[in-house]
């Protein structure tokens, strides 16, 4: 999502303004380039100076929010987002990114408002539209759908005949819940919400790869398919599914792909060890280091040894440090730590020396 050329803008705002004793174009430009390299946590804290020196600059602000977005901070970003539009209402990235932002968080009809102000400025936007029509197709089949609680989840399902799912549905993510929380002794402070689907609702909202079995964007969001009549795949998804929602709370959103689907794999009720064969039947597991991007653009054979890489990668990582240092880590980077500075810190070894000893396994 991260767009560079966005960031330009940011820069390029505040090239004319004059400088003080503390550059806010200097701090733009170095908040620019961390964000370029995914030092999310140094980008923060340059813009936010920066923007204290001109607070009347929209680009500062939005620079911020994308800092805070990838942190994990969403209540900061969304305040930025919302403080560079209020500055200049004709900013279009700002209103793109809080959009997207309010759509994760599950606020769909927010998120349908806001992208459709932005498409009032720029009717020629095309990707607004497309995400227009798709957010309003889902909010549509959604204002069908209905609702069953616990404690500490909330499912939607379409119809009468699949509420005793929905029931099945967060009574083991219940157990999940305490299963995994134990395991890393933390647990999330507000529900999560499962969204129930027909294959082919979850095909046309989600857009993903016919062999995903499920999803999480901020919501957890499942095919139903035979899943009454397979018990204990249904329990394996989701058990995957809410390792990401704790990923993504403890982590923010710059945990590497390896790190998130390793630990939901290694997390899952039973062994993958079925899984984790392949990259040494095949002896083609990609680097390590060419795994923190998403799998989901993979093919359904890449996916599998990806995961069983990344499976294999976090049980190392488990071994060497511990379940604690791993989320130690993950706190770390929710932070803004750099990744391979945190990874040598809470495991003792260098990120780079990690990929070789995985690499020779």
């Amino acid at each position: 999502m991260i767009a560079p050329t966005l960031l330009v803008l940011a820069v390029s705002v505040t090239a004319a303004e004059p400088r003080a004793a503390r550059d806010p174009i200097a701090l733009a430009r170095e908040g620019a380039a961390a964000i370029e390299d995914r030092r999310f946590g140094e980008a923060l804290e340059a813009f936010t100076e920066a923007a204290a020196m001109r607070p009347g600059n929209a680009g500062l602000c939005f620079g911020a929010g994308v800092a805070a977005f990838m942190l994990g901070r969403n209540d900061v970003a969304q305040t930025r987002f919302e403080c560079a539009l209020a500055l200049d209402p004709s900013y279009l990235p700002p209103a793109v990114w809080l959009g997207e932002l309010h759509y994760r968080a599950g606020r769909l009809h927010d998120a349908i408002s806001i992208y459709e102000t932005a498409r009032q400025r720029y009717p020629g936007g095309r990707e607004l539209q497309q995400r227009l029509v798709a957010w309003r197709r889902e909010q549509e089949l959604q204002s069908r759908f209905r609702e069953a609680r616990t404690a500490h989840f909330r499912a939607l399902f379409e119809g009468p005949a699949d509420e005793p799912l929905a029931r099945q549905v967060v009574e083991r993510l219940e157990a999940a819940y305490w299963r995994i929380g134990a395991a890393l002794g933390a647990y999330p402070p507000e529900p999560i919400t499962v969204v129930l689907y027909t294959r082919e609702q979850f095909a046309d909202i989600t857009r993903l790869s016919a062999w995903s079995a499920a999803a999480y964007d901020g919501r957890i969001r499942v095919p139903l398919g035979r899943a009454l009549e397979q018990p204990k795949e249904l329990d394996r998804v989701l058990s995957h599914e809410f390792v990401h929602a704790m990923v993504a709370i403890l982590g923010g959103r710059t945990v590497p792909a390896w790190v998130n689907e390793g630990l939901a794999t290694v997390l899952e009720p039973e062994d993958p060890s079925d899984m984790e064969a392949t990259p040494v039947r095949t002896n083609v597991g990609p680097e390590l280091s060419k795994l923190h991007r998403s799998f989901a653009g993979l093919s359904a054979r890449d996916a599998e040894i990806a995961y069983a890489s990344a499976a294999r990668a976090v049980r190392r990582v488990i071994e060497q440090g511990g379940v604690a240092a791993l989320v130690a880590l993950l706190g770390d980077l929710a932070r803004g730590a750099p990744f391979a500075s945190a990874f040598q810190q809470r495991i003792a070894m260098r990120y780079e020396d990690f990929v070789a000893l995985v690499a020779r396994d």
